[in-house]
């Protein structure tokens, strides 16, 4: 579950908040149940960031919007403690702050994981909050955003909700399972494209049939003592040669929906990246020109990073084969590249190889290298 909220202000860097167990179990008896709310930071920028810093907060108290009534019990936790300090605010309970030490900025493509472990929960049902306050350095204002943290019984569990199938042909169905409990209070609902639908009594649901990539999310509330907690789990179903959808559309003469696959390499570059113009596949394979054995590291490798809405998806293969038959380009992999999606190519290995690239667009649009200037920004 990865929702945000925006609050005041737009955040420069992107994060994300997953808890451990999601969704979180409130406690029950004389023995309080943990959560751990881990959060990865990246700079998705094309120039380094430099912070002033970043507060992560969560209400105190014993009611369902609160998160725990014991906030001394969060122990903050971070990769890389040698530029960054990451404490709890002894003055603000229930806060922990984020600062650069030696004046530490987070470069483009990089991550920070931080983590506030072993929060104590109380024992009430409900949905509270974590809140994120970013400062940037120089901007003279913070900017905020909320991530939901629902709170269900203890014992109660869900999850796993995935497709069938993540790519499907335009007018076939999405075939989407998950697990969960069955208790009283408890309702799933299945929110897509069309109405809403009640999949309380079922794991297994058939969508209407698709003609263009859909996302879906799965809302599972559970309600007791009056109080709901609200937990949402959420795929995406990328569709085949999906349909055109346009408000107005004019043509005059001979007109190019579709382009032909492109061919090309990164030449003896260990690394390029491409603005996506249009939704299409990227299809790349890697060869070895000798055998690699397994105690032999690195193997050629291929890697291929998709970045859109700030997310990055990666692909990755190796080979360790050379050319089992005639005509054999080793290993391959297949990378859904949405419209607007910054796609980094990356090879890495010291063992001889070959390799190749195939651009398989949807509509009219090119997959662009993006000049260096452009990366740095």
């Amino acid at each position: 579950m990865r929702p945000r909220r925006p609050g005041r202000g737009t955040l420069v860097l992107t994060y994300d908040v997953v808890s451990d167990p999601a969704p979180i179990q409130v406690s029950q008896g004389s023995t309080p149940r943990t959560a751990t709310l881990r959060i990865t930071v990246t700079n998705h920028q094309q120039h380094a960031v430099r912070l002033e810093s970043v507060r992560f907060s969560f209400p105190v108290g014993t009611g369902p919007a609160d998160l725990s009534n014991n906030p001394g019990s969060a122990e903050p936790q971070a990769d890389d403690i040698k530029f960054w300090r990451f404490e709890l605010d002894e003055e603000i309970p229930g806060s922990a702050l984020l600062t650069p030490k030696r004046s530490a900025t987070v470069t483009p493509g990089g991550q920070l994981e931080l983590a506030l472990a072993h929060v104590e929960v109380n024992g009430a049902v409900g949905t509270s909050r974590l809140t994120v306050e970013e400062r940037v350095e120089g901007s003279g204002e913070s900017s905020e955003a909320e991530w939901p943290l629902a709170k269900v019984p203890a014992g109660f569990t869900t999850g796993d909700f995935r497709p069938h199938r993540i790519l499907v042909r335009s007018g076939s169905p999405a075939e989407l399972t998950w697990r969960g409990d069955s208790r009283p209070g408890t309702v799933y609902t299945m929110l897509h494209d069309g109405e809403p639908r009640d999949v309380t009594n079922v794991r297994y649901w058939e969508s209407p049939p698709l003609h263009r990539d859909t996302a879906f999310a799965l809302v599972v509330e559970v309600t007791e003592g009056g109080n709901t907690a609200e937990y949402a789990m959420t795929t995406v179903v990328t569709v085949a040669r999906p349909d055109l959808v346009v408000n107005d559309l004019t043509v005059h003469g001979n007109t190019v929906l579709t382009h032909t696959p492109g061919e090309f390499t990164l030449g003896d570059a260990r690394e390029i990246s491409y603005a996506a113009e249009t939704d299409g596949f990227l299809v790349g394979h890697v060869r070895a020109e000798r055998e690699v054995p397994d105690t032999e590291d690195p193997a050629p490798t291929l890697t291929v990073t998709v970045t859109a809405g700030g997310t990055g998806r990666v692909t990755s293969v190796q080979s360790r084969l050379a050319e089992r038959a005639p005509g054999d380009r080793g290993s391959r992999l297949t990378a859904v590249v949405p419209r607007g999606a910054t796609v980094t190519v990356t090879r890495a290995g010291i063992t001889p190889s070959t390799h190749g690239l195939t651009w398989l667009p949807f509509g009219t649009g090119e997959l662009k290298e993006v000049a260096t200037g452009e990366k740095d920004g």
